[in-house]
C-alpha cells in the first residue's frame, strides 16, 4: 500500500466526495413519484425518481462513512474529524487533545490509513492506493 497516496486520497475524499454526499443525503424531501396510467415519456417524475435514488444511495454511503470513522480509536477519530470534517488547524487539535505536532501528524496518518481500510472492507468506496 502506498500510504502517502492513500492519505492524500482520504483527504481529497473528505474535501470533495464527502461534502457532496452529505449535501445530497440531507437534501429536502422531493415530491412523490406518481405511477399514473399516463403515456411513457422521460418526464419530470422520472427525474425526481432518479434524484430520490441518488439521495438514498448517498444516505447509505454516509452511514458507512460514519461507521468507518466510529471504528477508529478515540484519538484517531478526534484527529480525523477535527482535521478533515471540522477543518481545524493542527494547533487547535494539539490544544484539544494535548499532543504535540509530531504525534498529531502520526495520529492523522494512521487514522487515514485505518479509515480507508475499514471503508474498503464495508463498502464499494476504495480509497487505498497500492
Amino acid at each position: 500500500m502506498d500510504e502517502q497516496a492513500t492519505v492524500r486520497r482520504v483527504k481529497d475524499f473528505f474535501r470533495d466526495d464527502y461534502k457532496r454526499m452529505k449535501l445530497l443525503a440531507n437534501a429536502p424531501v422531493l415530491q412523490g413519484v406518481s405511477y399514473d396510467k399516463t403515456p411513457v415519456t422521460r418526464s419530470k417524475s422520472n427525474y425526481i425518481e432518479d434524484l430520490a435514488i441518488k439521495r438514498v444511495d448517498a444516505q447509505n454511503k454516509l452511514k458507512l462513512v460514519i461507521y468507518a470513522i466510529s471504528c477508529l480509536n478515540e484519538f484517531e477519530k478526534i484527529v480525523l474529524e477535527d482535521k478533515l470534517i471540522k477543518n481545524l488547524r493542527n494547533w487547535q487539535i494539539e490544544e484539544k487533545i494535548g499532543y504535540g505536532s509530531t504525534r498529531i501528524y502520526e495520529l492523522y496518518h494512521k487514522a487515514c490509513i485505518n479509515f480507508a481500510a475499514t471503508l474498503a472492507m464495508i463498502s464499494d468506496i476504495d480509497l487505498i492506493i497500492n
